[in-house]
């Protein structure tokens, strides 16, 4: 074993041991919205909200110029939004509503990612990423993050800050579907990375997988959980899960068998949110031609799941997002699609699964140009930020407030 490989395991481990205290849940009452102006400019689109430990909430977002993207990023502060700075930009990205841009921060460190085009394929694109140190307020010039050099689909990445200011990488991974003698399979893969950028190690997780759905990492008490959709070889694509545990990947084991079979991806991928032993996992299905969101709950860092929960149906589109309060209440967040305008949701349950409370967000669209609307938790609120595109497209940012 490497002395880097080795240095990390040690942060690994003291991550999971170091905090042995866990504050007494804290009773909720009705939650409030406030809604923030936003620092995106127009033509704004594919946002993403994220917190670090202490608190802090960024903003990313790209906007868009003619032929050209720019990755940007804004912090809250005393409720109001830091001047924009741009992280990346340029003229020959991937820009996909489902797969987008992404920013971390983990103890002052960020990294980011953005997708870049490699050939002519239409779904031939790389992952590139750049890594911000506290320690010199430079980002780190772009890297490529797979050393495959396939062009192919490389995307739908999750990123989670992990101990000593390293990140892990989740994405699904193409280079296997250029064979010269036919099709291959999408595969998911991780890496951990340092603050600098450097690769401390890279696993492919599982060998087949759906194609185009989104992966969700979450840190559990024993350790990371990556959520995706699977794919077996009749079509069925179910949730599935895989656990980082002492030291090794668990095998792929389904969140629950919905047994959905579709012979495409339907572009709806999980949401996981885990504090310390609880884990929520909420995902969208249609078997049987019934939209569900459903949700399941583990009080055991995901070693068992209750039966799934009904959250939405059938009137759904899916879309969702997960978060964990500080008291050990869950939200999950979904698109509403009952009318002809599509309404963001977000229903409170108690840890224990029993529905408390739906708020209405903001009115949207179950179109592409919508996107998908993301949740992050900070103590008994929840930040959300989506795409309005009532007129010129532009990222809004509220939050709800449990008090």
């Amino acid at each position: 074993m490497t002395t880097e490989k080795l240095q990390f395991l040690v942060i690994f481990i003291a991550m999971f041991v170091s905090n042995g205290l866990i504050a007494a849940p804290q009773e909720l009452s009705e939650g409030s919205i406030e809604y923030f102006a936003s620092p995106a400019p127009e033509n704004s689109a594919l946002s993403r909200v994220v917190s670090d430990k202490s608190g802090r909430i960024y903003l990313s977002w790209v906007s868009q110029e003619g032929d050209l993207a720019r990755f940007e990023y804004s912090e809250l502060m005393d409720n109001d939004w830091s001047n924009p700075e741009t992280i990346s930009e340029g003229d020959d990205w991937f820009v996909n509503w489902a797969d987008f841009p992404m920013l971390s921060v983990n103890a002052g460190n960020m990294a980011a990612l953005w997708l870049r085009m490699s050939a002519e394929g239409t779904y031939d694109y790389n992952i590139e990423a750049s890594f911000f140190e506290a320690g010199t307020r430079n980002w780190s010039e772009a890297r490529i993050i797979h050393d495959d050099g396939v062009n192919a689909e490389h995307g739908f990445v999750s990123m989670l800050p992990m101990g000593g200011g390293s990140t892990m990488f989740t994405w699904l991974d193409g280079r296997n579907t250029k064979l010269e003698d036919g099709y291959g399979e999408m595969t998911l893969r991780a890496g951990v990375f340092d603050a600098a950028g450097k690769t401390l190690d890279e696993w492919e997780l599982d060998h087949r997988v759906c194609d185009c759905c989104q992966t969700s990492s979450a840190l559990t008490a024993k350790g990371p959980i990556v959520v995706y959709r699977d794919r077996s070889e009749n079509e069925i694509r179910d949730t599935s899960m895989i656990r980082y545990i002492n030291g090794e990947w668990t095998e792929p084991q389904s969140i629950h068998d919905d047994n959905w079979q579709i012979s495409g991806c339907p572009v709806n991928g999980p949401s996981v949110s885990a504090n310390e032993e609880q884990v929520a996992v909420a995902w969208f299905t249609a078997k049987d031609d019934t939209p569900k969101v459903q949700l399941a709950l583990s009080a055991d860092s995901g070693d068992s799941f209750s039966s799934p929960i009904v959250v939405a149906s059938p009137k759904t589109n899916g879309r969702v997002g997960t978060a964990i309060l500080d008291s050990g209440e869950i939200v999950v967040s979904w698109m509403d699609t009952t009318e002809e305008d599509a309404v963001i949701m977000l229903s409170l349950f108690s840890a224990e699964g029993k529905l408390l409370d739906n708020y209405e967000v903001a009115k949207s669209s179950a179109s592409r140009r919508s996107g998908f609307p993301i949740i992050e938790e900070v103590g008994n609120s929840v930040y959300v930020s989506w795409t309005d595109i009532s007129s010129s497209p532009q990222v809004k940012v509220a939050r709800l407030v449990f008090e």
